[in-house]
Protein backbone atom coordinates (compact mmCIF):
# COMPACT_ATOMS: atom_id res chain seq x y z
CA UNK A 1 0.00 0.00 0.00
CA UNK A 2 1.71 3.17 -0.87
CA UNK A 3 1.79 5.98 1.71
CA UNK A 4 0.46 9.92 1.59
CA UNK A 5 3.12 11.80 2.21
CA UNK A 6 2.32 14.93 4.77
CA UNK A 7 3.82 18.18 5.17
CA UNK A 8 3.49 19.81 8.61
CA UNK A 9 2.72 23.69 8.86
CA UNK A 10 4.67 24.87 11.91
CA UNK A 11 6.36 23.10 14.42
CA UNK A 12 5.66 23.31 17.92
CA UNK A 13 3.90 21.18 20.79
CA UNK A 14 0.67 20.07 18.44
CA UNK A 15 2.75 19.36 15.15
CA UNK A 16 4.71 16.92 17.03
CA UNK A 17 1.66 15.12 18.07
CA UNK A 18 0.55 15.28 14.81
CA UNK A 19 3.53 14.18 13.33
CA UNK A 20 3.84 10.66 15.78
CA UNK A 21 0.03 10.15 15.48
CA UNK A 22 0.55 10.06 11.39
CA UNK A 23 4.41 7.80 11.54
CA UNK A 24 2.08 5.74 14.11
CA UNK A 25 -0.55 4.68 11.06
CA UNK A 26 0.39 2.84 7.57
CA UNK A 27 -1.19 5.26 5.86
CA UNK A 28 0.62 8.02 6.02
CA UNK A 29 4.11 9.28 7.12
CA UNK A 30 5.68 12.98 7.83
CA UNK A 31 8.06 13.66 4.90
CA UNK A 32 8.34 17.65 5.37
CA UNK A 33 8.11 20.29 7.57
CA UNK A 34 7.42 23.94 6.98
CA UNK A 35 8.57 26.73 9.89
CA UNK A 36 9.20 30.32 10.15
CA UNK A 37 12.34 29.56 12.28
CA UNK A 38 15.02 27.50 10.22
CA UNK A 39 14.78 23.48 11.89
CA UNK A 40 17.24 20.24 10.95
CA UNK A 41 16.08 18.24 8.55
CA UNK A 42 18.30 15.52 10.01
CA UNK A 43 17.73 15.90 13.82
CA UNK A 44 13.98 15.96 12.75
CA UNK A 45 13.89 12.91 10.53
CA UNK A 46 16.06 11.19 13.84
CA UNK A 47 13.78 12.52 16.00
CA UNK A 48 10.02 11.25 14.63
CA UNK A 49 11.20 8.46 12.32
CA UNK A 50 10.72 9.62 8.90
CA UNK A 51 12.52 11.10 6.14
CA UNK A 52 11.97 14.93 6.60
CA UNK A 53 12.58 17.83 4.91
CA UNK A 54 12.37 20.89 6.27
CA UNK A 55 11.41 24.34 4.68
CA UNK A 56 11.11 27.85 5.60
CA UNK A 57 9.35 28.97 2.13
CA UNK A 58 5.88 27.56 2.51
CA UNK A 59 5.05 28.04 -1.18
CA UNK A 60 8.17 25.82 -2.31
CA UNK A 61 6.86 23.27 0.19
CA UNK A 62 3.31 23.77 -1.25
CA UNK A 63 4.94 23.28 -4.74
CA UNK A 64 6.40 19.97 -3.98
CA UNK A 65 4.28 17.69 -6.02
CA UNK A 66 5.51 14.86 -3.76
CA UNK A 67 3.41 16.10 -0.69
CA UNK A 68 -0.07 15.10 -0.73
CA UNK A 69 -1.94 16.28 2.43
CA UNK A 70 -0.82 19.40 4.67
CA UNK A 71 -1.56 19.22 8.17
CA UNK A 72 -1.86 23.10 9.33
CA UNK A 73 -0.74 23.30 13.15
CA UNK A 74 0.56 26.65 13.10
CA UNK A 75 -1.10 30.00 15.44
CA UNK A 76 -4.72 30.05 14.99
CA UNK A 77 -4.52 33.54 13.10
CA UNK A 78 -2.41 32.05 10.42
CA UNK A 79 -4.57 28.88 9.91
CA UNK A 80 -7.09 30.56 7.15
CA UNK A 81 -4.59 32.07 4.68
CA UNK A 82 -1.97 28.64 5.32
CA UNK A 83 -5.16 26.66 5.00
CA UNK A 84 -5.96 28.32 1.56
CA UNK A 85 -2.87 28.47 0.03
CA UNK A 86 -2.28 24.52 0.40
CA UNK A 87 -5.95 24.10 -1.03
CA UNK A 88 -4.76 26.01 -4.16
CA UNK A 89 -1.94 24.33 -4.30
CA UNK A 90 -4.04 20.87 -4.25
CA UNK A 91 -3.26 19.38 -1.42
CA UNK A 92 -5.74 17.76 1.00
CA UNK A 93 -5.93 19.23 4.52
CA UNK A 94 -5.64 18.32 7.97
CA UNK A 95 -6.48 21.90 10.44
CA UNK A 96 -5.77 21.94 14.18
CA UNK A 97 -8.38 23.90 16.23
CA UNK A 98 -9.60 26.19 15.56
CA UNK A 99 -10.31 25.75 12.07
CA UNK A 100 -10.46 29.72 11.59
CA UNK A 101 -11.17 32.61 13.93
CA UNK A 102 -14.28 33.53 12.26
CA UNK A 103 -16.92 31.97 10.71
CA UNK A 104 -16.48 33.75 7.45
CA UNK A 105 -12.61 32.80 6.83
CA UNK A 106 -14.31 28.87 7.58
CA UNK A 107 -16.11 30.03 4.50
CA UNK A 108 -13.28 31.02 2.96
CA UNK A 109 -11.29 27.89 3.39
CA UNK A 110 -14.74 26.00 2.19
CA UNK A 111 -14.72 27.74 -1.03
CA UNK A 112 -10.83 27.24 -1.60
CA UNK A 113 -11.37 23.52 -1.27
CA UNK A 114 -14.12 23.46 -3.51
Amino acid sequence: MKKYNVGIIGYGWASEAHIDAINATTYAQVTAVYSSRKLDSAELSGKHGSEITCYIDLDKMLASPDIHVVSVCSYPYQHTSQAIAAAQAGKHLIIEKPLALSWEDCLAIQSAVK
